[in-house]
């Protein structure tokens, strides 16, 4: 509550105004929190969106990525590269051979819908290790389009 002058707050004692002075404290409190954490928000992965003119036209030159298959068989991942079996362990030696040949290092994982998504996240992670530059996921519909 505030107290007022005016001759109606001398005959009743009190008035009943709202003292604003607290709530523009608060307001500007928080305003400054705002401008503090908005900036520091962390970003999503960085993603490139195919364009229809560059699939339209092959490059030559452009060397292939190189495409990592995970199925799942029985209760175990079974992992390719380029169609060619390698051990989970051997996954990342492999990458950085394949990888080290190519101007553009990419590469597509293609894994089974049915698998743990840690696996095909540790495939991720195992490719940008090897020097990746861009690693891309292949899923039933782009598939079906590429086709």
């Amino acid at each position: 509550m505030a107290f007022s002058t005016n001759e109606l707050s001398e005959r009743n004692g009190l008035s009943a105004e709202i003292n604003v002075t607290p709530l523009i404290d608060v307001l500007l409190v928080m305003l400054i929190i705002f401008m503090v954490i908005v900036p520091v928000t962390p970003r999503g992965l960085n993603s490139i969106i195919p364009s229809t003119s560059s699939a339209s036209v092959p490059d030559e030159t452009a060397s292939h990525p190189v495409m990592v298959q995970i199925e799942l068989a029985g209760s175990l991942p079974r992992y390719k590269l380029d169609g060619v079996d390698v051990t989970q362990a051997d996954v990342a030696q492999q990458l950085v051979k394949q990888l080290s040949q190519q101007s553009v290092r990419r590469v597509v994982v293609k894994a089974d819908s049915r698998l743990d998504f840690g696996v095909v996240a540790a495939t991720i992670n195992s490719s940008q290790a090897a020097g990746a530059e861009y690693v891309g996921l292949l899923t039933p519909a782009i598939e079906a389009q590429l086709r």
